[in-house]
């Protein structure tokens, strides 16, 4: 065999074998598994996983207060809120936010049955309450609607509401000592 030949040959072996003797192990990563970011609450809506359990925990609070809070929307997707926006703009529906800006969108808000405005006891329950899951007003003209937002929610003084209104807390029965003497 002819000497450039040769060469060609161990140049060509060189370049075939190079990549594998520096090739490094490379390390693959797995992704770890994430719960789901929405989740169904009890009333069959969506809403981001954090509201959804504050709010599981707020709406068993008012049954038992006699105040069930019955859902009429949570999470929208995009195209949702650009329909509910177009038919607000065009006069045709109630007031909705653009889309892309509304925490419907992110599934941190809920609209909620609240009867006749700011006069119903279901209304007036969520005003005493709500701040204590995180939850408060945020569109004045809209009494039902109701945001998740626990990091700027502030909660309650000790005995008070929402409001600042003093809870009606039921004195603790006297506790009578058995070992005393009579």
């Amino acid at each position: 065999m002819s000497s450039p030949l040769l060469r060609w040959g161990l140049v060509l072996l060189v370049c075939l074998l190079a990549p594998v003797g520096f090739a490094k192990e490379a390390k693959v990563r797995r992704a770890k598994a994430k719960a789901p970011r929405l989740v169904r609450i009890h009333s069959g809506h969506r809403l981001h996983r954090d509201a959804a359990a504050a709010f599981e925990r707020m709406a068993q609070e008012a049954r038992t207060a006699g105040q069930p809070l019955l859902v009429t929307s949570g999470w929208r997707s995009y195209q949702q809120q650009r329909y509910l926006w177009r038919r607000y703009r065009k006069g045709l529906g109630p007031k909705a936010a653009r889309p892309g800006r509304s925490n419907h969108n992110r599934g941190l808000a809920v609209d909620l049955v609240v009867g006749s405005e700011e006069a119903s006891p279901t209304y007036d329950w969520l005003a005493g309450n709500a701040c204590r899951f995180g939850f408060q007003r945020t569109v004045k003209s809209e009494p039902w609607h109701w945001e998740y937002r626990p990091r700027s929610t502030s909660a309650p003084e000790d005995g008070q509401d929402c409001l600042g209104r003093p809870l009606d807390l039921e004195p603790a029965p006297a506790v009578v000592r058995q070992d005393a003497p009579a």
